[in-house]
């Protein structure tokens, strides 16, 4: 199995932002796609989905999205922790119109 790690709550990330919204919202999951020189954000439950960010892909903020995404891809999953309990981050690359896009799924561990 993959190696595991904790995020840190006290470091907020692009990526920790955009996890703890999905779980606020009841979400189970996070689909990034470019489209149009943006990073398009959407919150997912089941088969729904609804659009909580768009990112300049240029922008510091979007290059470090995708670098953590990209990392917890190759590690295979992380840990974060929202008050006391623990969910277990996964990211899915696939293609979408030859650019990289994330499926981001989060589940209670």
């Amino acid at each position: 199995m993959g190696r595991s790690r904790k995020m840190n709550s006290n470091k907020t990330t692009p990526l920790s932002d955009l996890i703890l919204k999905a779980i606020e919202m009841g979400a189970s999951g996070l689909e990034i796609e470019y489209k149009y020189g943006y990073e398009e954000i959407c919150a997912m439950s089941d088969n729904l989905g609804f659009g909580i960010g768009r990112l300049e892909s240029s922008s510091e903020e979007a290059i470090l999205l995708r670098e953590e995404l990209f990392t917890i891809h190759k590690n295979k999953k992380t840990t974060f922790r929202v008050n006391s309990k623990k969910y277990v981050v996964r990211v899915k690359i696939f293609d979408s119109f030859g650019e990289d896009a994330f499926y981001v799924t989060i589940g209670e561990s």
